[in-house]
């Protein structure tokens, strides 16, 4: 088990230097502006004109052919930097160009998110609505005219860094306050890395976490469960990741009170639009079924974070997810629906994943019948929106601090809150296929 004093020493000292740096860069963005980021790219430019030269020395000396250098690569390169000296506004017009479609694809999904609420009759739609509009305001003017919106791209860009740093500096101050102060900093203040970024992230640490199980042994072994405090977590939040498809982008789902709770659109025949919008399906499973399913069926690697609550967050919660579930008619996968009609149905008939899921654990399926989340909507009403709406009663509240959340998001945030010795992350445990094919021991919280 790893030394959990000196890994929280390490995390602050980590976020107290990130900090440090990222305002120190903010600043100087916001002082320079265009002036310093044109430098930056001169200074890009020159770099990439250097190492192409050095390489095509190299290579008609003869220094380097036995490293196979790719010649057309060198060339190209250098008609790169070509292209940047000779039209230098090219590499001023990008980042606007960059920013201006992050936001405007931010305003797609606020419009989308607005056409799903405005068909389910739902409140809140009126805002999905006007921030939709106000990305394209902001978006159209950064596209259409890059160079004009340079300096205020990095103006801003300048500002967002600052808050960045200044966020990372938040976490380090809670490693030395009150536990009850650094709950009300958390819930007030955090900026998180752009959405694009942090959906990533899941699949990063599992290249990660892959390549140290490689290299374990009998000395230096891999550590799959941690823990803080000798408790019972009384909530997990089991984060999903896989090297496949679209499940790189992780999963969310909630433990609590002896049943998996996930959210997600499980019904094949309701699913369009490249499998992004479907009907919203919420199914509850045995953890010890539903777990092995994960890692053994899907191929999937799970992050499991334990989280301790009081006795008034554990009654929120529960409040919650009684009103959750008040809008629930049961739903039955075509497995089932075919097993009612006939007993002579074979398994292998059907391949969709709710009717496998249910023939491995037993799992119970459910679809609204009101709310926002009848409709599922990959990047708005979510697994991270569901889980969220749930999780925010026990104080961590991602939702209202970020606007669009990920799985990434919540597997960045909780895995920053073990680290901290009076935060409500108690424990961290991982299941992965590689580590059961080495037989390596995996242990669980809840028998």
């Amino acid at each position: 088990m790893l030394e959990i004093k000196s890994d929280r020493l390490f995390s602050a000292t980590s976020s107290l230097i990130i900090s440090i740096v990222l305002i120190i860069i903010g600043i100087f963005l916001i002082s320079f502006k265009g002036v310093l980021y044109y430098q930056l790219v001169q200074i890009f430019t020159l770099a990439i004109l250097f190492l192409s030269i050095k390489q095509f020395v190299n290579f008609f000396l003869g220094k380097n052919k036995e490293k196979n250098i790719n010649f057309a690569k060198c060339f190209l390169n250098l008609i790169f930097c070509l292209i940047l000296s000779l039209f230098k506004n090219i590499p001023l017009s990008i980042l606007p160009l960059v920013f201006g479609g992050y936001l405007f694809i931010n305003g797609l999904v606020k419009l989308i998110n607005y056409i799903i609420l405005l068909k389910n009759k739902t409140i809140g739609r009126l805002f999905e609505l006007i921030s939709s509009l106000f990305y394209f305001i902001i978006s159209i003017p950064m596209i259409l005219s890059p160079i004009k919106n340079i300096n205020s791209i990095i103006f801003l860009l300048g500002w967002y860094f600052v808050l960045l740093g200044v966020n990372y500096l938040t976490d380090f101050i809670t490693f030395i306050i009150p536990k009850k102060w650094k709950n009300r900093i958390i819930r007030n203040f955090r900026i998180s890395l752009p959405a694009f970024i942090e959906a990533i992230i899941p699949f990063t640490v599992l290249n990660e976490i892959n390549y140290l199980i490689d290299k374990e042994s009998y000395d230096n072994p891999f550590v799959f469960e941690e823990k803080k405090e000798n408790d019972k977590a009384d909530m997990e939040v089991i984060v999903h990741t896989s090297d496949c498809g679209f499940n790189r982008m992780g999963h969310v789902d909630l433990y609590y009170q002896g049943k998996v709770i996930s959210y997600g659109n499980y019904d094949d025949s309701s699913v369009r639009l490249f499998e992004m919008i479907g009907d919203g399906v919420i199914f509850t499973a045995d953890r010890k079924k539903y777990i092995p399913f994960c890692i053994e069926h899907s191929k999937k690697t799970l992050f499991v974070f334990g989280l301790k609550l009081t006795d008034t967050q554990k009654k929120n919660v529960t409040k919650e997810l009684d009103k959750l579930f008040s809008q629930l008619v049961e739903w039955k996968p075509p497995y089932v629906e075919a097993l009612a009609k006939s007993k002579k149905v074979k398994k292998e008939q059907y391949n969709d994943y709710a009717s496998i899921l249910y023939q491995n654990t037993g799992a119970k399926f459910y679809k609204f019948n009101s709310g926002r989340f009848q409709k599922y909507f990959v990047l708005g009403s979510n697994c991270c929106r569901l889980a969220d709406l749930i999780i925010g009663k026990s104080g961590i509240d991602l939702l209202k601090m970020n606007g669009i959340i990920t799985p990434g998001t919540y597997y960045e945030y909780l895995n920053r809150e073990f680290q901290k010795k009076n935060s409500i992350v108690i424990s961290r445990n991982i299941y992965n296929q590689k580590a059961t094919n080495k037989q390596s021991i995996i242990k669980k919280n809840f028998n």
